[in-house]
């Protein structure tokens, strides 16, 4: 099985939250994708689903580009920084491809015109959550090496990003005025905090927790 797509057990995990203030709308993709195995969430309205996000995060929003109030482009925008890894599919009318241009600009993963094929969604929607798996793998590791670098000191950083760079312990020294064995030391400690073995996985780490995590995904 290839990283675009879920295993049956995976897909039945799968939480769908589905945002449409039409509910003939919802009720047809709520069972459509239920069938498919995936677990849904309706709402009728972009703020109802925004609230929902304080207690529970959704593998994939589904949301309703055109909706009163608050329309589907103004929930794209509020969408939490903790949603970055989730992909968010635009439904979208017939003729509305500007909007679904400009929500694709806005983060969407993808758009679909109403009406839909549930076969198809359903096969849509689990390519982009297996997608959004891995995405947040990606992310986790960004976190984990952010961390990891904030354990050194000031001085350790300069040196670290010297070291990257491609200087040689006597370049640094001399380009930070200290002792060549002053170097050693750090890049020593440096090491020994990263808990890496060599400089290619220090450099790994290094270049991962320089990413950001919104350009990185939306």
């Amino acid at each position: 099985m290839d990283s675009t797509q879920l295993s049956a057990s995976d897909q039945a995990k799968s939480r769908v939250a589905i945002v449409d203030d039409e509910s003939d709308v919802r009720q047809a993709l709520v069972r459509g994708l239920e069938r498919h195995g995936f677990l849904c969430r309706p709402f009728r309205s972009g703020a109802d689903f925004l609230d929902s996000l304080e207690f529970e995060l959704p593998d994939c929003i589904v949301l309703d580009t055109r909706m009163p109030e608050m329309d589907g482009l103004a929930v794209l925008g509020k969408l939490p920084t903790e949603t970055l890894a989730i992909p968010v599919i635009m439904l979208t009318s017939q003729g509305e491809i500007g909007l679904a241009a400009k929500a694709m600009r806005g983060g969407a993963a993808d758009f679909v015109e109403k009406p839909v094929s549930i076969k198809q969604f359903a096969e849509k929607v689990g390519e982009h959550v297996a997608h959004s798996a891995e995405l947040r793998r990606h992310l986790a590791e960004i976190e984990q090496s952010k961390s990891l670098m904030a354990r050194l000191t000031p001085r350790e950083s300069e040196i670290a990003a010297l070291v990257v760079d491609g200087s040689s312990n006597k370049e640094i020294a001399r380009d930070l005025g200290i002792s060549p064995r002053t170097v050693e030391v750090h890049r020593a400690n440096i090491f020994k905090k990263l808990d890496v073995r060599n400089a290619v996985e220090f450099a790994l780490i290094f270049e991962k927790a320089q990413l950001s995590a919104r350009s990185f995904v939306r």
